[in-house]
């Protein structure tokens, strides 16, 4: 008899699931917020996600308590693929290609998140059950890099943007029919900027009338 009520899904391939986990560093007029600071709060962004079973998040959630140590070398592995990702997005912004060492860090974090699936015995050779071989947060985070990295093969690379609101930068995609979009939210970032460029001419203005 075959069990696979355990066995965790193939995460999803979404092309923006990398955006959405860069987001999860915030910012509010230029000041951070770490959306995932800690892990359980990184292991419910998973979860919700798709990216872990809430058996796993469960599990990963009781080892990271009992180790601390691992669990911030786990957060800082997290962090440091959303750095790359914030990097990566800021070169293309700027109309460059990623560097190598950008391209480099990417692949090594995609072999990390290799997987395979085992049949294994139990109960005496009487039942069998289907078991994902490999490290469940590992294989997660390559999933997120794998949706970067087949952005940069599949889409169009020079849509990645970072929000022209310094008090923002918010990673999004420009699906605008121009190609053209320079704020996360026309609505939001958009008008600030808008009323910024406002006040900085009619404080120029009074200036210049009392030079002349």
């Amino acid at each position: 008899m075959m069990n696979t009520q355990d066995l965790l899904p193939e995460p999803p391939q979404s092309d923006e699931l990398f955006v959405t986990f860069a987001n999860t560093l915030a910012y509010t007029r230029g000041v951070a917020s770490d959306l995932v600071a800690e892990p359980e709060a990184l292991l419910g962004w998973l979860k919700e996600n798709g990216l872990i079973s809430e058996r796993g998040r469960a599990m990963e959630a009781q080892r990271l308590l009992r180790d601390p140590a691992e669990a911030q070398r786990r957060l800082d592995r997290f962090r440091y693929l959303r750095a790359l990702v914030h990097a990566i997005a800021e070169r293309v912004n700027d109309g460059h290609r990623p560097t190598r060492e950008q391209i480099r860090d990417l692949n090594h974090i995609l072999r990390h998140g290799l997987h395979f699936h085992q049949l294994v015995s139990e109960a005496q050779g009487t039942r069998y059950s289907v078991a994902q071989v490999g490290d469940h947060l590992d294989q997660a985070r390559a999933t997120i890099a794998s949706s970067l990295a087949n952005f940069l093969a599949q889409d169009d690379p020079h849509r990645l943007r970072t929000c022209a609101n310094e008090g923002c930068r918010e990673v999004f995609i420009d699906r605008s029919p121009t190609g053209r979009r320079r704020w996360c939210d026309m609505r939001t970032c958009g008008n600030r900027a808008k009323v910024a460029r406002h006040r900085s001419r009619t404080r120029t203005l009074p200036a210049r009338a009392a030079r002349h």
